[in-house]
């Protein structure tokens, strides 16, 4: 029951598409060293022959990579297929899959359907079996960009089990879509299943540099040429493709035995090693709401915990089709209990890091710098237990683009530029509910004439009523979107990349009820021009630099008052050189109330901040921030004598200098 019976592949058809040519033998130590892992499931009498296939497979990779892992019933438990799989840029299976829609369930369910069936306990016989589905595919922690072939399955490609019949071809997209789910939230971004020929194929071109997933599905010797291709249902953002043999029906009807869920475009140099993103240029726009989980904008529903949902990002609105990387703000309202956000170009169940921490029923926001999918997506997880649920709110204000026609970056020390309550900035006094301010950028804190946008904070003190305030190039009394939300009497902080005006100002809006003020605070931390005198940004998957509670960037809390270096380049893809980077700071287990700041310059009693935050907060905060000597930035603890925190610092991307011709 659910397996594929081995069966003889009939007529070999010429391939079509794109000519391939054959991989080139390598030995194993000139490739990189890809870590494969080959699993065999508990299939009963067959166990053996399927073994048989998996070390001929296994024969075929050490071509290319000594790095080998096989996990074999009547040893095949979850806990070893879990622990193998971290960090595999290539996964075999063989075995039993329990799909769905299947004969025995009248609904999905996600513990069992569309995953392995492995052994329950170890060295009980190869008929000791536990289905294990998707939900446990999400936990494989698999390379970034890895591959998953499945080798033997007759639901993975859309097939029912042998004696079954044909199913109808929405079964057959529904199982293809729904096997690939959990797999590709496992960080696969490509899963295979090809039911009766063997791997030899597939193993020697994932290893041929310069080739596309797509192109070495559709040359495969046993490709029909009967592709039907989808975008799939279950997995946004990706293409799901089939190409039944409709020549050569089996004896029952089935015809379904190639399927691929993908991003067709992934290349073989990506296999293993993450998306390489380009230098871009940057280019801001008037801010534009791009999700709103409430309304249906971007997708419809709450976000479930631990769940990842997509949205479209690239291609809506003013953003173009080719844009990697985009600046904007992100707000979480409506959760039912205290957590994180994570927003980035991965669809990630268990991500390590976050852009959004908050407690239960807080509306609470965070600028981003963020790289998009390959696909143009951004993909949120809320990182919470599970059962509880939140709403999204995404607003875009510029994007990025690997090209030189838009702005280039130069960071500055962090200077203040505005301060109600002391007059800076030439707004004295308070800023009234829907009642827009204006202020100068250009020839203030190193902010020449002509720029076309700034980096820097925003904080709001002293707020009568909760709410939010709106910054943007334009003076709108009833704004669309929104910059820093708080409730009354907080003082809190969020980062923004910004359009100015034509004429170099920018506008504050408080969006609350008629009557209510608050003061304004606006320190600026760098700017764009449309030339290429300053720096070019290059997106990086998101990667934890900081984090004191781990040792990691240094051990240890931080004290207050005393500033603290740690080093960002040569470390998680910053390279040696990077002029600035876009990070996000979040502060925890703090003793009292206070602020951060970061910088590039070593400073105990800094005159602006990156991070405000009340006692027993975790609260994060977004920054586009100068670099010191040596690559180094500098945190410090602004409170009471003898007070203690830990911080964390996730980076985004770097900021690398236009290269020397």
């Amino acid at each position: 029951m659910r397996k594929l019976a081995i069966a003889i592949v009939i007529g070999l058809l010429a391939s079509v598409g794109a000519t391939v040519a054959s991989a080139p033998k390598a030995a194993a130590g000139s490739s990189p060293q890809l870590k494969v892992v080959l699993v065999v499931g508990a299939v009963e009498g067959a166990t053996a022959s399927y073994i048989a296939d998996a070390d001929a497979a296994a024969a075929e990779f050490a071509h290319y990579t000594s790095n080998i892992v096989k996990v074999y019933s009547p040893n095949a438990t979850w806990a070893a297929v879990q622990t193998a799989a971290q960090g595999a840029s290539v996964l075999v299976y063989l075995g039993h899959g329990n799909g769905y829609p299947n004969p025995y369930n009248s609904k999905l369910y996600t513990d069992r359907d569309n995953g392995m069936g492995l052994n329950a306990t170890a060295n009980a016989g190869n008929s000791n079996k536990k289905y294990y589905g998707e939900l446990y595919m999400a936990q494989l922690q698999l390379a970034p960009n890895a591959v998953v072939l499945l080798n033997h399955l007759c639901y993975a490609s859309g097939n029912s089990e042998s004696g079954q019949g044909l199913p109808s071809l929405s079964t057959a997209e529904t199982r293809v879509d729904g096997f690939g789910a959990g797999f590709l939230r496992g960080n696969a971004r490509a899963v295979i299943a090809e039911g009766l020929g063997n791997l030899n194929w597939y193993i020697d071109h994932l290893f041929t540099p310069g080739l596309t997933i797509d192109q070495i599905w559709k040359t495969y010797p046993n490709f029909h040429n009967h592709v039907t291709t989808w975008s799939s249902t279950r997995n946004a953002g990706y293409t799901s493709e089939i190409d039944p043999d409709v020549s050569h029906p089996q004896s029952d009807g089935d015809i379904y035995y190639r399927s691929m869920v993908a991003q067709p475009g992934l290349t073989t140099d990506a296999i293993g090693v993450g998306v390489t993103y380009q230098p871009t240029t940057y280019t801001a726009i008037d801010p534009v709401r791009l999700l709103d989980s409430r309304t249906g904008n971007g997708f419809g529903g709450k976000l479930a915990a631990n769940s990842p949902r997509g949205f479209q990002v690239a291609g809506r609105g003013v953003i173009p089709a080719g844009a990697t990387a985009v600046t904007g703000n992100v707000a979480v309202t409506g959760q039912t209990r205290s957590g994180a956000i994570y927003v980035g170009p991965a669809w990630l169940t268990y991500p390590t890091t976050s852009t959004v921490n908050f407690p239960a029923g807080a509306v609470v926001d965070n600028g981003v710098t963020v790289a998009l999918s390959p696909t143009g997506y951004l993909y949120a997880t809320y990182m919470a237990a599970s059962g509880n649920k939140t709403d999204l709110v995404f607003d875009a204000t510029g994007y990025f683009m690997p090209d030189q026609l838009g702005s280039t970056y130069h960071a500055v020390d962090p200077a203040r530029l505005v301060d109600t309550r002391k007059g800076v900035g030439g707004i004295g006094g308070l800023v009234y509910a829907n009642r827009p301010v204006t202020f100068d950028v250009w020839l203030h804190g190193n902010v020449p004439l002509g720029a076309t946008a700034i980096t820097g904070n925003a904080t709001v003190v002293g707020a009568t009523g909760s709410c939010a305030f709106f910054l943007g190039p334009k003076p709108l009394t009833s704004p669309t979107t929104s910059t820093v939300n708080f409730k009354a009497g907080q003082t809190v902080g969020n980062n923004l990349t910004v359009a100015l005006s034509d004429t170099g100002t920018l506008s504050a809006t408080y969006i609350a009820k008629a009557g209510n003020h608050a003061a304004l605070v606006f320190d600026v931390t760098g700017y764009y021009t449309h030339d290429l005198t300053g720096a070019r940004y290059v997106p990086i998957t998101p990667v934890r630099l900081l984090d004191t509670r781990a040792g990691n960037g240094h051990a240890g809390k931080l004290s207050a008052n005393s500033a603290l270096p740690f080093q960002i380049t040569g470390r998680g893809d910053v390279p040696d050189g990077s002029a600035a980077v876009s990070a996000n700071a979040t502060v925890v287990n703090e003793t009292t109330h206070g602020a951060i700041f970061i910088g590039p310059v070593a400073n105990n009693a800094p005159l602006t901040s990156t991070l405000n935050f009340a006692s027993g907060e975790i609260r994060g905060n977004g920054l586009t921030v100068l670099l010191g000597d040596g690559g180094i930035l500098t945190a410090t603890y602004m409170a009471a004598s003898g007070n203690k925190t830990d911080l964390v610092v996730d980076v985004t991307g770097y900021f690398a200098p236009i290269p020397a011709p």
